[in-house]
């Protein structure tokens, strides 16, 4: 996805593929926004979380929608990749918080025989994150840069229950873990470039992708450092 192919050839285009590059370099996370299909969606995450014919990948698919197994389908038929599934549960986000604060960092393991490992809180859900990474970091000697990579199905049942400052601060952190290990992160939050909430959250963000669909043609546009540099809109496919 970090490459110069789709990009123009002119001094702007070339600090801009430069400036992705140095972020795949030290890590990044990525906000993906707009209303578009769901299988558009997908196609965007799969490139995202990067292809293992040059170099493995270890990957952290986190579904806060139910969907954990559509999420899971994303890593099919890459056998070469080592991946670790979260899921959000909305439904017994009542009964688990009021246990919450009895609960260690350690009682969020990830679970070894690949199935999902499931939480109820959002500090529960930061934690798994990072115990994914952890495992990985163990793992391995050393994490190449852009081998982690982390995708996000949706900020929105996150946001519906906790609010912006919150997913803020939560995003803000896994950010930060992420980046720690060289790695890339990205969250899909199906609302318009110009809503408050986006508006919020964008700060936290290294790169904001907007798509759309303009009279059938799925399009792309890559937003660096809340403006700094532009891709412009791209057709995809």
């Amino acid at each position: 996805m970090f490459s110069r192919n789709g990009w123009g050839s002119g001094s702007g285009d070339e600090q801009f593929t430069a400036e992705l590059s140095q972020l795949k370099r030290r890590g990044a996370s990525v906000l993906v926004v707009g209303a578009v299909r769901t299988e558009q969606r997908q196609e965007v995450s799969q490139r995202l979380l990067g292809q293992t014919t040059s170099q493995p990948r270890r990957r952290v698919l986190v579904s806060t929608t139910g969907e954990s197994h559509t999420m899971s389908h994303l890593a099919d038929g890459d056998e070469s990749a080592t991946t670790a599934l979260v899921n959000y549960e909305t439904q017994s986000r009542g009964a688990a918080a009021a246990n919450s604060d009895s609960q260690s960092m350690e009682s969020v393991s990830v679970q070894s025989d690949n199935s999902p490992t499931t939480v109820a809180t959002l500090a529960d859900l930061g934690i798994a994150v990072s115990n994914a990474i952890e495992e990985f970091e163990r793992d391995a000697t050393s994490l190449a840069p852009g081998e982690l990579r982390i995708a996000v199905d949706s900020l929105v049942p996150l946001l519906e229950e906790y609010g912006a400052e919150r997913v803020f601060k939560f995003a803000h952190l896994t950010n930060g873990r992420t980046r720690d290990a060289d790695g890339m992160i990205h969250y899909h939050l199906p609302l318009d470039r110009d809503s408050d909430v986006v508006s919020v959250l964008t700060p936290v963000f290294d790169i904001v992708i907007e798509l759309r669909d303009r009279n059938g043609v799925f399009q792309e546009r890559w937003t660096i450092n809340d403006g700094d540099h532009s891709s412009g809109w791209l057709s995809i496919g």
